[in-house]
């Protein structure tokens, strides 16, 4: 077994040096999300169209941009045709073949068709009665009076997939209470929810939401709820909401997010004493303890001397066995583990087997590769390490579902860019390297805060992209000076992990701030936000 596991790791190496992947060491890979990037990496390579296919069949979970990929090398004309119809745009719309008319038609893209199209597309799609169906109902005189008296299927298809402007136009209207309670069964009915609630433009449809039935909706729905009903100023709606959203929470986050809450709707209550006995350190309990007037709870920070770890850092490959072991192993064996980690390079891969042998109660916030960002002010100091720790832990070797890359976790797309204008070779390989990795974070973060000047804003654009916080600033309404602001609109933003995501790197950055020397409070850093020559250019007045 241990001879395998070198003879595995020696190839993995040899890979990363060579300057073109093969089939063989793909094939010798473990099954991963890693080997999936190196097979669509494989596909973009001068290969036959056999070996393109045995390298799809290796693939651990597909995507749209591997079989953009694959489409491009087989030979198999579905896979052409499913790839070339998908990406239609909806003036290419209807395409001469109805069945690629069928792959691509959405009704955001038919929300896009005129009337004169959509009828044309209608007609020849007659032998594709489900999408008809749906179709049929948008193009109407009345769509909002059609769709709810259209079965559920139906009016989720349509409700959550035709994109925000079309919905503002034609379904901000109150949803019948009846239609409401056959909705809520359904497990769809939790997008409908945040796609309601957090749009500024659909305040006729939240209206609706006040009698919500919420025992089969999940937490984060039932919170949902909650933060509408707050909105409105139905504080007592929205306690009942968030008591029911506490019971149905999980994780210790979305259980001090909502005893953060209760505490805001019901100020003589005990939430805020419940809040201060987490374990979990979040911008919510950071935001208790500053009430309350005590300290920043301990951390650890590693700072190992010893250098020359037998782990490559750098190899994908190498980590990934080490998460397969840990699955089921004791406390005391993760700790033992996590000695053959004591080491400056690898201080991020002790601190994850170091968090997890605790069970999460004690948090670690390591600083590794310090000579990366050493030069840089305390500010982008505890911005990058604020970043990193979200995006990667500090392992180096990371590679995300959408093969983003290295420690700070950057898209192949932007290392292309940030390759040009640093003027190196574009080498996605680099990127396992966190010195490399992190000069071209901050080349990025130079970017970004050209525009955004506060940690939680550049944190929505570094996870979501500048143009998504550009219109979460201008069109959503949100981070406005009022009542429960701006925690109220940290909890409306609508992409589901950049509002995770912000307040996680928000909270990163106070504590490494203390940590750098240069602390900062937690009220006067979150009611910045609603001042925005403080925080952006986007809503700075001129």
């Amino acid at each position: 077994m241990k001879i395998k596991f070198i003879s595995l790791l020696l190839v993995a190496i040899s890979m990363l040096q060579a300057d073109e992947i093969t089939l063989k060491q793909l094939e010798q890979w473990p099954k991963s999300y890693s080997r999936d990037f190196f097979i669509w990496r494989y596909l973009d390579q001068n290969i036959s169209a056999k070996s393109a296919d045995k390298a799809f069949y290796l693939i651990n979970s597909v995507n749209w941009s591997l079989l953009h990929r694959y489409a491009k090398k087989t030979k198999k004309p579905r896979f052409k045709m499913a790839d070339k119809c998908h990406f239609l745009k909806p003036k290419d719309l209807p395409a001469k073949d109805p069945s690629c008319s069928a792959i691509a038609i959405t009704p955001y893209k038919f929300s896009k068709l005129s009337s004169s199209k959509q009828s044309e597309l209608i007609k020849q799609l007659k032998n594709f009665p489900n999408i008809v169906k749906w179709m049929r109902v948008m193009a109407s005189n009345d769509p909002f009076l059609t769709l709810i008296e259209a079965d559920s299927d139906t009016f989720f298809k349509i409700y959550n997939q035709c994109g925000r402007v079309w919905r503002n136009k034609f379904l901000n209207h109150p949803l019948p209470q009846k239609l409401i309670d056959q909705l809520a069964t359904r497990k769809e009915f939790a997008q409908t929810i945040k796609l309601i609630v957090t749009d500024n433009n659909m305040i006729d449809a939240q209206k609706s939401l006040f009698k919500v039935d919420s025992k089969k909706l999940n937490h984060q729905s039932t919170f949902f709820l909650a933060m509408n009903a707050i909105n409105f100023g139905r504080i007592n709606q929205a306690k009942k909401y968030l008591e029911s959203a506490y019971k149905k929470a999980y994780y210790r986050f979305d259980l001090d997010k909502t005893l953060f809450w209760l505490a805001q709707v019901d100020p003589k209550g005990k939430h805020l004493d419940e809040l201060l006995k987490s374990f979990d350190i979040n911008i919510y309990t950071l935001y208790a303890r500053e009430l309350k007037k005590l300290p920043l709870p301990k951390v650890v920070t590693p700072d190992f001397k010893k250098s020359g770890c037998d782990f490559n850092i750098s190899n994908p490959f190498e980590w990934i066995p080490v998460l397969r072991q840990i699955k089921n192993y004791s406390s005391d064996k993760l700790t033992k583990l996590a000695k053959k980690f004591s080491c400056d390079e690898t201080e991020g891969h002790y601190s994850f087997l170091m968090e997890r042998a605790a069970r999460y109660r004690t948090e670690y916030f390591p600083m590794p590769y310090k000579n990366a960002y050493k030069d840089l002010p305390k500010n982008d100091q505890a911005l990058i390490l604020a970043l990193a720790r979200q995006e990667s832990r500090f392992i180096p070797s990371s590679i995300s579902t959408s093969y983003a890359l290295g420690m700070m976790q950057i898209m192949p797309f932007l290392v292309k860019s940030l390759a040009k204008e640093l003027k190196e070779p574009f080498d996605l390989d680099k990127m396992f390297d966190p010195i490399i990795n992190i000069s071209y974070a901050k080349q990025h973060l130079k970017f970004l805060k050209r525009s955004l000047y506060h940690p939680l804003f550049i944190a929505y654009a570094y996870n979501g992209g500048i143009g998504f916080t550009k219109r979460l600033l201008k069109k959503r309404g949100l981070f406005k000076k009022g009542k429960f602001e701006p925690w109220l609109s940290m909890e409306l933003v609508y992409y589901d992990e950049s509002r995770r995501y912000g307040k996680k790197v928000l909270a990163n950055y106070i504590v490494y701030k203390n940590l750098l020397g240069e602390p900062i409070d937690v009220v006067s850093s979150v009611e910045s936000l609603t001042k925005p020559d403080r925080t952006d250019r986007f809503r700075a007045s001129k």
